[in-house]
């Protein structure tokens, strides 16, 4: 408890009551000016730009690292020869540190020199910006975040297919239940609190996105990949508005809360502890 509150309850709390403060990092010096920061924020076309992308960014990563997740899940669910290998060669994205991750990817995706470029100059395609793509960048940051993710929520999706009595798969395939039958009326109603845990806790990490973001792209090219983690950031640090960025950070907090309690409230599954 000591802990939670020093780190956690302490921070935010800090935070949010600097919000309201004109405070300027170098000097130490602060300011009350009530909710200035915040009608700043939303007379701020960056901040409405950033919030898109961070919600764009949300909807579309989400699913697909879910999804991937799930799918590495089911393959390596399986009582055959090596299986421990594939289960370690999946999850090792998920030790690498991110930022390592961001460079590597950041390499890959060199527009001259890069990997993916190669091949697809030796399969004779057209060589793509990528991260210097307004178009691209986005698609391209969200590729890198999928991969890194995935094995991570492999595991624990992989505890939860396991925790499934395999007698249920035998009766099933008695009654003449296989394939896609059996995934949609078994495997995922079985597993559905795990699956909502994923999703849920996804999302709250992917509404922090950084390290890409600052590693691959500053938020470029023409600000396609600005969030509002990285807007805290350049404000904080770059900019030296401690007591605006903070106030975006509140807003990412109150943001983040919302949308995790609209999902615990709709998606279909009940708890059990």
């Amino acid at each position: 408890m000591v802990g939670l509150f020093v780190f956690k309850l302490y921070p935010i709390v800090a935070g949010l009551r600097m919000s309201f403060y004109d405070f300027q990092l170098i000097s130490g010096s602060s300011r009350f000016i009530g909710i200035e920061n915040y009608r700043a924020m939303l007379a701020d076309p960056t901040f409405w730009h950033a919030l898109r992308n961070t919600l764009v960014f949300n909807l579309l990563v989400t699913p697909l690292q879910v999804a991937a997740a799930l799918g590495l899940a089911m393959l390596v669910n399986r009582k055959m020869a090596g299986v421990s290998v594939f289960r370690s060669a999946y999850f090792l994205p998920a030790i690498l540190p991110l930022v390592v991750a961001s460079v590597i990817w950041d390499l890959l995706y060199h527009p001259d020199n890069g990997v993916f470029n190669g091949i697809l100059g030796t399969l004779g395609l057209p060589r793509q910006p990528f991260l210097v793509s307004a178009h691209q960048a986005m698609g391209s940051v969200i590729a890198m975040v999928t991969w890194k993710g995935a094995g991570y929520w492999m595991v624990i999706l992989l505890a939860g297919l396991q925790n499934i009595p395999e007698q249920i798969y035998e009766a099933a395939r008695i009654e003449g239940a296989r394939g896609w039958t059996s995934l949609w009326r078994i495997t995922l109603p079985l597993l559905s609190g795990t699956l909502v845990f994923v999703t849920v806790a996804d999302t709250a990490i992917n509404f922090l996105l950084f390290a890409p973001v600052y590693v691959m792209t500053q938020g470029g090219p023409s600000e396609s990949t600005t969030v509002l983690m990285f807007e805290v950031y350049r404000n904080a640090f770059v900019y030296l508005h401690m007591g605006y960025a903070t106030a975006i950070a509140t807003v990412l907090l109150a943001m983040t809360l919302l949308v995790v309690a609209v999902q615990m409230r709709v998606l279909p599954v009940e708890f059990e502890y």
